[in-house]
């Protein structure tokens, strides 16, 4: 929990400026962010635990506000940390790449939310077989 809220809170007090978002870099190239916060929620360790829930759920929201920021820049409607927008005939490339990672992210957090209620799952199904077990050796007993 104390892991999640510093994560938070650096987040939070980081200059939000291009630079850090990705937009910047050699002659205009647009260089997304979005693949390395996959690679990141990726190789979170799964447990049945409400911190990895969190952790989970801060992970795709920072993807969503990447998204969006690039979504931004792509547009014309932001620009980098030398306060350049993005020339027009790079914009339906950025787009395209902007497209591709979306897609890809929407893939990956469904099959980590999938794998991760299968795990949810099994742990209920453990549980209510011990209960099971339980009940029926206290009725083996009292009868």
């Amino acid at each position: 929990m104390v892991q999640i809220i510093l994560s938070f809170f650096l987040l939070m007090t980081m200059p939000a400026e291009a630079q850090f978002l990705g937009f910047g870099g050699k002659n205009g190239e647009f260089k997304s962010r979005i693949p390395a916060l996959l690679e990141k929620l990726k190789a979170m360790d799964m447990k049945a635990d409400s911190l990895y829930e969190e952790s989970f759920n801060l992970g795709v929201k920072n993807i969503e506000n990447g998204m969006e920021e690039e979504k931004l820049f792509c547009s014309g409607e932001a620009v980098d940390a030398e306060g350049k927008s993005l020339p027009p005939d790079k914009k339906q490339l950025c787009m395209r790449e902007l497209k591709k990672h979306y897609l890809d992210a929407m893939s990956m957090v469904f099959d980590l939310k999938k794998k991760y209620l299968g795990l949810i799952h099994t742990r209920q199904v453990e549980r209510m077989g011990e209960i099971h077990s339980k009940l029926k050796s206290n009725i083996e007993k009292n009868f």
